[in-house]
């Protein structure tokens, strides 16, 4: 999930600046890396919106079905879904679909 990057950012703006934040938030896309549970998921989709999360399951640490149902249950929009489980990804690695 960001690799707690949403929980770090609060802690890059004291030491750093929020101009160094800004461009984490800007710049980096994250993955949900086998996370299934919806409290750091609403973190990270706070922290980064959208457009900069993909949908990840860290086989053989975490099982395929389990990610999938997760994926699947997300409280976002369809049209949110399909970024997150391949939209971002494809538009980031410039993929033709």
């Amino acid at each position: 999930m960001g690799e707690g990057l949403p929980m770090m950012l609060a802690r890059c703006d004291q030491v750093f600046g929020r101009d160094i934040t800004g461009l984490i938030v800007r710049q980096v896309h994250v993955t949900t890396s086998g996370f299934f549970t919806l409290p750091p998921f609403l973190a990270l989709l706070q922290t980064f919106g959208v457009d900069r999360i993909m949908f990840s399951v860290d086989y053989p640490f975490a099982p395929n079905e389990k990610g999938r149902a997760f994926l699947d249950a997300l409280p976002v929009s369809p049209a949110d879904r399909a970024k997150i489980a391949h939209a971002n990804a494809d538009r980031l690695l410039r993929l033709r679909v």
